[in-house]
């Protein structure tokens, strides 16, 4: 078990001052709703949308079905039709500022200042930022066939959006924080016959499958850069469950895109433009894709379901002509029962140039001297997870406490200047509760403690510049 770096809360930071807000948003299209069994496992699994990679098996025909709620739906002549969303506000309080803000990811270290426009500064540490924000609301479409054939391929479809996207620059309505551009999360087609489940489009990746409950992280996981590895990448897996009396088994294999960004080789895309980048990226040029496989155990536990998975990724990103350098990954992931109402959820990983997936804290391969051509060019290892009780308090589910910790951990002797995140750790603690079957108000605090190295030499020295940050998030869904 990797050791998790927690410290004081109130001992290195003030206590943010809480700003409450209460607010209903309806939205309702007019196609026909039928009524469903509520799944209480599911609330307290994924309050956003079921994940089908987190599943041994789908019990229904829309791949990504949130099947706490009535449906809203409708037959359009063969096709049924499904939409579903979540229609989501959060207002986040910080002592301190946060790289990622309104997602944070770690806080600025104290040695830095925040200027003001009268010239004057201030710590990192000692300004406080305060976010209203409703670009995390998501909304999708399932698309499958309205009476579906026995002993042949069914196909279905998701297309899923929110508005994390980008912000349009106006010169003449300077209000660019606010309007939103909707960002693509998934969009795949699925046939499935028997126990087969093949898939081709952008989904979750097939290893590391959950992430962290919450609400204020919803846009980007909670906990990645600090455990939870994530990404959603354009690929074409295969799925095989078979059940052997209660005990059921899920493999997955797969194809993914090679997609690294890694922000220390400039390997972005051109701003600006509807391409992916002008010189194309240094994952597609190493010409073989991610390969992932991960394989899960389901068995019936405490009156519900405990899973276990283990998953292994291996690819390639180029950096010279004819030099590669590796990105690999071993992964666990669990949900476990403990009692009938209490749930341990969690995954850990060890790895190698894991940047796509934002582990070793957004870092995957170290460099020298600052700017190419490198002398020195290796990747980065990492090791890190997280952990999470969850506690259905009551017997009609409508309140939930969620307690975790999570922590990524780079290998530190590795490091070079200009790549110099040593560890990212956090803990929170939240609490949901349903004010009615479709609305729900979430209060979350986590902290954050973020450590840098200093360089000796070129050399890793002695512990550098640490950020330590609260961040008070309160969330209010309508969930259809």
């Amino acid at each position: 078990m990797k050791e998790v770096y927690l410290t004081s809360v109130f001992g290195h930071s003030q206590r943010p001052r809480i700003t409450v807000l209460a607010t209903a948003i309806s939205l309702l299209v007019p196609l026909s709703s039928a009524a469903q069994t509520p799944d209480s496992q599911s609330v307290a699994e994924n309050p956003v949308s079921a994940s089908s990679a987190s599943a041994p098996a789908q019990q229904s025909q829309y791949p990504e079905q949130n099947r706490e709620k009535s449906k809203l739906e409708t037959t359009i002549g063969s096709i049924k039709l499904r939409f579903y969303g979540t229609v989501l506000l959060n207002v986040s309080i910080s002592d301190s500022t946060q790289v990622g803000q309104d997602v944070p990811l770690w806080p600025i270290p104290g040695g830095s200042t925040i200027a003001f426009p009268d010239g004057s500064t201030r710590p990192a540490g000692h300004v406080h930022d305060t976010i209203f924000t409703a670009r995390q609301s998501v909304f999708g479409f399932n698309f499958g066939p309205s009476e579906p054939l026995e002993n042949t391929w069914v196909p279905s479809v998701v297309l899923e959006f929110d508005f994390f996207g980008t912000r349009p620059a106006d010169a003449l309505q300077p209000q660019g924080r606010v309007f939103n551009q909707p960002r693509l999360r998934k969009a795949y087609f699925q046939l499935e016959r028997g126990g087969w489940r093949l898939l081709a489009g952008q989904d979750d990746m097939i290893i590391s499958p959950l992430d962290p409950i919450s609400l204020s992280h919803v846009g980007v996981p909670l906990g990645a850069t600090a455990g939870d590895l994530w990404a959603r990448l354009p690929q074409v897996r295969a799925e095989l469950t078979h059940s052997f009396g209660e005990t059921t088994t899920l493999f997955q294999v797969g194809v993914l895109r090679p997609l690294f960004a890694d922000p220390r080789l400039g390997d972005l895309p051109a701003v600006g433009t509807s391409i992916d980048s002008t010189f194309s990226g240094f994952g597609e040029r190493a010409s073989a894709p991610f390969y992932q496989a991960r394989f899960a155990v389901s068995h019936p536990m405490a009156g519900s379901t405990g899973t276990f998975g283990v998953g292994g990724h291996f690819g390639s990103e180029a950096v010279g002509a004819n030099r590669d350098v590796h990105s690999w990954a071993l992964a666990i992931d669990g949900s476990i029962p403990i009692v009938s109402r209490v749930i341990f959820r969690g995954e850990g990983f060890v790895g190698s140039n894991l940047v796509p997936f934002q582990g070793g804290i957004l870092q995957g391969v170290v460099a020298t001297p600052s700017n190419a051509p490198f002398t020195q060019i290796h990747p980065l290892g990492a090791a890190g997870g997280w952990a999470e009780l969850t506690l259905r308090a009551t017997q009609d589910d409508k309140n939930i406490f969620y307690l975790g910790v999570g922590s990524d951990n780079p290998r530190n002797h590795q490091l070079l200047p200009g790549t110099n995140r040593s560890k990212n750790a956090f803990a929170w603690a939240s609490y949901f509760r349903k004010l009615t079957n479709d609305v729900t108000v979430a209060f979350e605090w986590s902290n954050w403690q973020f450590v840098t190295k200093n360089f000796v030499a070129g050399r890793p020295g002695p512990k550098g510049p640490t950020g330590r940050g609260n961040v008070i998030n309160i969330a209010l869904a309508y969930q259809f």
